[in-house]
């Protein structure tokens, strides 16, 4: 898995909304990504759909299989940013 072009990838869909931010972007055994997003007014189900198909869009999953979650923070995870 391209680590650098996944982290693109993601910087690229976050910036076309101003209000999110990143807050965890996790690469896992059996070339799983995990992106967990935050906005100043939340994060709708419809942002994270738009995250996930940017980065799946431009991933080519016949030269390598991949699973992507794309999520928001919940109550059960610690702050980590101000």
């Amino acid at each position: 898995m391209d680590q650098k072009l996944v982290t693109k990838l993601v910087d690229e869909a976050i910036l076309e909304n101003e209000s999110l931010f990143l807050i965890e972007l996790s690469f896992l055994t059996g070339n799983k990504i995990k992106v967990i997003v935050d906005g100043d007014k939340g994060v709708s189900i419809k942002e994270c759909i738009r995250i996930s198909r940017h980065v799946e869009h431009n991933l080519d999953r016949e030269e390598e299989d991949f699973g992507l979650e794309v999520t928001s923070p919940d109550i059960s995870h610690p702050l980590t940013v101000r």
